[in-house]
């Protein structure tokens, strides 16, 4: 069974505070032209997407020097929506390294926040739980290809230092941000894709994610 983890793109969906608003409206209609098309405004890290390391590091790899390969792999969701593994707003780090030498071998790691539900509210913006430095070495070190998560950003949006983008993406960890449907995954590893869109010299792409479970 696959189980869509996408955000539909329209010019109403949430946007990162600061970068310009998405649209989608008709370019040509069938009544009048014979067919129809959309003309999409879109950043490369809007709506469902993943993060190069290009985005925030001064000459990182791109997505489109990536294989298709590197963007499908074994997953498993970090549930980070019960208080139990938080310290504060921050994930637990004693937790998550319990939980990662419990599932190792794995491609991607999945944070389960809970803020799939606050999609459109201005509340998606504000108090999601975040990575700490510490953890996103916890990530590199077990050599996880991607951090996902259904929140607007790994880090705090206060917070324009970015630490945890800098740490992992520097460190080749890509991240994927704002999916949905989370809720829908097992507990257990499954596959995952994150398919972005090859764009030359891509800092960032919207996705088509998916599970296979």
């Amino acid at each position: 069974m696959l189980i869509d983890l996408t955000h539909k793109i329209s010019g109403e969906m949430p946007y990162y505070p600061g970068t310009p608003k998405p649209s989608a409206k008709k370019f040509c209609t069938i009544e009048q032209e014979g067919y129809t098309e959309l003309e999409l405004r879109i950043t490369t890290h809007t709506g469902t997407h993943i993060d190069a390391p290009a985005h925030i590091i001064p000459y990182g790899e791109t997505l489109d020097q990536k294989n298709i390969d590197d963007f499908t792999g074994v997953a498993v969701v970090f549930d980070c929506s019960d208080s139990k593994n938080l310290n504060g707003r921050h994930i637990s780090h004693k937790t998550l390294k319990e939980f990662l030498d419990q599932h190792k071998g794995i491609d991607f790691l999945v944070l389960k926040t809970g803020w799939q539900y606050k999609w459109g509210n201005p509340e998606y913006f504000e108090g999601f739980p975040v990575l700490t430095e510490e953890d996103a070495d916890l990530v590199i070190a077990r050599n996880i290809r991607c951090v996902c998560l259904d929140a607007i950003s790994a880090d705090k949006v206060e917070d324009a230092h970015l630490p945890v983008h800098k740490k992992l993406l520097g460190n080749g960890v890509m991240i994927a941000e704002n999916l949905t449907n989370l809720d829908k995954l097992p507990n257990g590893k499954f596959e995952l894709f994150l398919i972005p869109l090859l764009i030359n010299k891509a800092d960032g792409s919207p996705l088509r994610a998916f599970a296979q479970v």
